[in-house]
């Protein structure tokens, strides 16, 4: 890789971490305006529900093709690509008028999500190299609880305009997003090799590193959305009489996963080996999922728990965002790395909520307690033994990366 990097990496990764952000208020809108957008437009839940889930779908079918045109067509203009997609499907989906266009919008919207959140951290991974990357990588890795928690906080007062203020913020945020990378973001050259783009997608598949951040990532996101998915019951039990106080509350517990990140970026930028971070973070996932679904506690003690399992569990995405460049078979499979990685994430999104309701009906809570529990606990497997351990360097992220390290 070559290019002309700035001084310190804080400022061009402040910048990449807003369009993160920014993306992320693009799968928060949906939730958000569920509700007024079924009314407006008339939509069936059945139909009303691809908003909700096309992300997901998006992601988890094509993650790693996605990732491999991002190393192909390099990581600085893939981000804003992905950025310009999502604006102009977001402005798209403001004009709808019935359910087919919304609901074609939000896909290519999350072709451009996918895009960009692939893109991002592979491009402060380069602008960090040789300075650490770790702790920029976890300053990226809270995009997503940010981005989440400041849509929530905004959607009553945007609702008062309408459902489609949502969607024209939104455009107009990503937009100015695309221009503010286009002009402020370091110039990176993509990196070049002799190597197919289908020689890159076999050595990816195969690799036995990405292969487990896809596992490590599905599980976190199956656990995660699972257990929040008490929280909406947690919070009718006497804890949020408003709708406006429990979206507060969910955007705290949300939020509270920023911190975690924080915490987990700290970690591994002052020598935290990256598996043993995530062994722990889901070793104490664990038990608190336990204690959550099925202790005696008061609605007020089990959202305090959900919050403190938020902010434990969000040590998890900055460790696998700081292992991913070094777990790539190949220099240039780093993005086809985060999009397997985010592939599985979105497996996670897709599986998790299904599967707790169906525990909950089984068995209630202390069913979902127990897979959640069980989902963690063999993330601790995956991470402490199966991980390929590698030579990292916090210094030089990308020095030790070769076609054979495996």
């Amino acid at each position: 890789m070559t290019g002309a990097l700035p001084t310190s990496p804080w400022p061009a990764t402040l910048l990449l971490v807003g369009a993160g952000i920014v993306s992320a208020v693009q799968v928060g809108k949906a939730p958000a305006a569920l509700q007024a957008v079924q009314t407006a437009l008339a939509m069936p839940l059945s139909q009303a529900a691809w908003l909700l889930s096309a992300f997901g779908v998006v992601g988890a079918m094509f993650g790693i093709a996605i990732g491999l045109v991002a190393d192909r067509l390099g990581a600085r203009r893939a981000l804003i690509a992905g950025l310009l997609l999502q604006g102009v499907a977001s402005a798209a989906g403001a004009m709808a008028q019935g359910p087919v266009l919304l609901i074609t919008s939000r896909v290519v919207e999350g072709v451009g999500f996918l895009g960009a959140i692939v893109a991002a951290p592979a491009l402060i991974a380069h602008i960090a190299r040789g300075r650490g990357a770790s702790g920029p990588l976890g300053a990226w890795s809270t995009f997503m609880p940010v981005g989440m928690a400041l849509i929530l906080f905004a959607s009553p007062c945007l609702l008062l305009y309408g459902w489609r203020a949502l969607w024209w913020v939104g455009s107009a945020a990503a937009l100015v997003f695309a221009c503010a990378v286009a002009l402020h973001a370091p110039h990176v050259a993509a990196a070049r090799d002799n190597a197919s783009t289908a020689a890159l997608l076999r050595q990816t598949l195969l690799a036995r590193g990405p292969i487990c951040l896809l596992l490590l990532f599905m599980l976190y996101a199956g656990a995660w959305f699972a257990l929040f998915g008490l929280l909406p019951v947690v919070l009718q039990d006497g804890l949020a009489p408003s709708p406006a106080r429990a979206n507060a509350l969910t955007a705290l517990a949300i939020g509270a996963g920023a911190v975690g990140n924080l915490l987990g970026g700290a970690l591994v930028a002052h020598g935290a080996r990256p598996s043993s971070a995530l062994a722990w973070a889901f070793g104490a996932s664990a038990v608190l999922a336990l204690v959550v679904a099925t202790a005696p506690l008061g609605p007020a003690w089990r959202f305090g728990l959900v919050v403190v399992f938020a902010v434990i569990s969000g040590i998890v995405p900055p460790a696998l965002f700081a292992e991913a460049p070094s777990q790539a078979p190949h220099p240039t499979a780093v993005g086809a790395t985060l999009g397997m990685m985010m592939q599985g994430n979105n497996l996670g999104l897709v599986a998790g909520p299904p599967a707790a309701a169906a525990l909950t009906a089984a068995g209630g809570w202390p069913a979902l307690g127990a897979g959640v529990a069980a989902a963690a606990l063999a993330a601790v497997a995956v991470a402490w033994w199966l991980l390929p351990r590698t030579e990292r360097s916090l210094e030089a992220p990308w020095s030790r990366i070769s076609h054979d390290h495996r």
